[in-house]
């Protein structure tokens, strides 16, 4: 079984056409989805690649193969109601991010990082009853969450 998480994380890789529908219905039968790291022989298999996708699902004993969108969803649902497990191949390149994108969500990890380090800071000041270092560590954080408060209310109103 794979988490509908797990799943949905797919979508951010550059995806072939129509997989992004596929992946939202597989995300919705996730508890019969495994994923695999080799491309599994005889066996009921879904393969997304960069270029396309495949379905090997057997049907009244035999292993049929689809590519096209349509035939997939439509083999996927008949597959489905038996309550049988689908093995998932994936081989989906990142989605590259530009250089300000990745500097952005590392300054974000940075202040999530401090945060909680300031979190363990003031409950461990709680515990061992030290004033001043709970009220510098409580400061600060409350500075930190005041300021992404403001950041968060200011592009709540740029947007409209």
């Amino acid at each position: 079984m794979i988490a509908k998480e797990e799943i949905l994380l797919l979508k951010t890789k550059i995806l072939p056409a129509g997989a992004d529908v596929i992946l939202d219905f597989l995300a919705s039968r996730h508890d019969q989805v495994e994923l695999t790291h080799i491309v599994l022989e005889n066996v009921p298999l879904l393969i997304i690649g960069r270029h396309g996708m495949i379905a090997r699902v057997p049907v009244n004993g035999t292993l049929k193969k689809v590519s096209q969108l349509q035939e997939i969803m439509d083999l996927l649902n008949g597959f489905f109601q038996k309550q049988e497990k689908l093995y998932l191949f994936v081989n989906l390149p990142d989605l590259p991010l530009p250089q300000e994108v990745t500097r952005v969500l590392e300054e974000v990890q940075e202040r999530a990082a401090r945060k909680d380090q300031l979190r363990r800071i003031i409950d461990q000041a709680l515990e061992t009853g030290d004033r001043e270092t709970f009220y510098e560590a409580s400061g600060e954080l409350k500075r930190m969450l005041a300021v992404e408060s403001m950041d968060a209310s200011k592009n709540k109103h740029q947007r409209f």
